[in-house]
């Protein structure tokens, strides 16, 4: 298929965001991840598209090496930073993109957190089959976003920030109809042609008890409404979603299972 192409400049400013406010994945996913590709002192793991390191770090100390790649300079800067900071030695942050990032020798494990569907993923795929060793992995990684769900809050969450996306004009920032393009051709097929063997969708969850706080963080860290879509309306977004939520929980707690899920698949010579 034809990928739909995405902004270069969709995560401007949200590294920090990112980094405080995304819920990190459940120890049972990263546990389940490591039993079904054994990983030791001498592996070598490469993070595409990596954030803020949530799986680079998570991984780190189970590897020799995690090579963690962003497009973003901020959210390098922020993961370089973060390994300095924790004495982590062995995460090497790299600022380029995963279509293009010189890859030096092979890898026993390729991690991709939410971020799949915004890349080349024909391409990225195919690069990839070269740089896995035999009976090594790749690993899409996601989570769900907390305005999913029946309560009153998730409602009202979804209806207020596609509101203030419609005023202001940022609606075109991700594809008209990506996820239908998902649908039509699934990551499993993508990767199936690049070789791969499919070995399934692993699902988790987590409880999360939001406060207004870490909703409005957690908005600021996303593609479509962040502090640079926002701008000089930051502050009236604030208060507006404020008073939404704490009108639905006046205690200000929103509680929510929140899911999270891996695709496996595995190169077989």
């Amino acid at each position: 298929m034809d990928e739909l192409r995405y902004r270069k400049d969709l995560f401007e400013g949200t590294a920090e965001y990112y980094d405080r406010f995304r819920p990190p994945y459940p120890d049972e996913l990263i546990d389940d991840l490591r039993a079904r590709v054994p990983l030791d002192a001498t592996s070598r793991v490469l993070d595409l598209a990596c954030g803020t390191g949530q799986i680079a770090f998570a991984l780190a100390a189970d590897v020799a090496e995690v090579l963690a790649v962003d497009q973003e300079a901020e959210m390098i800067e922020l993961v370089a930073h973060k390994a300095r900071r924790l004495g982590v030695a062995n995460v090497h942050a790299i600022a380029a993109t995963a279509e293009a990032v010189p890859l030096d020798g092979c890898f026993d494990l390729v991690s991709i957190g939410n971020a799949f569907h915004r890349l080349d993923r024909d391409a990225v795929a195919g690069r990839l089959a070269a740089h896995i060793s035999d009976g090594g992995c790749v690993a899409l990684l996601w989570s769900g976003p907390p305005w999913l769900g029946e309560p009153p809050w998730h409602r009202v969450l979804d209806e207020t920030l596609t509101q203030w996306r419609d005023a202001l004009g940022a609606r075109d920032r991700v594809p008209e109809g990506w996820e239908e393009a998902i649908d039509r051709d699934p990551h499993e097929q993508v990767l199936r042609r690049a070789g791969f063997t499919y070995e399934g969708m692993f699902e988790f969850s987590a409880v999360e008890r939001w406060t207004v706080e870490s909703l409005v963080g957690f908005t600021y860290s996303t593609s479509f409404l962040n502090r640079a879509v926002l701008g000089r309306q930051a502050a009236a977004f604030e208060e507006e979603l404020r008073g939404q939520l704490l009108a639905c929980r006046p205690d200000g707690v929103f509680e929510q299972e929140l899911s999270f899920m891996f695709e496996l698949a595995r190169r077989v010579a």
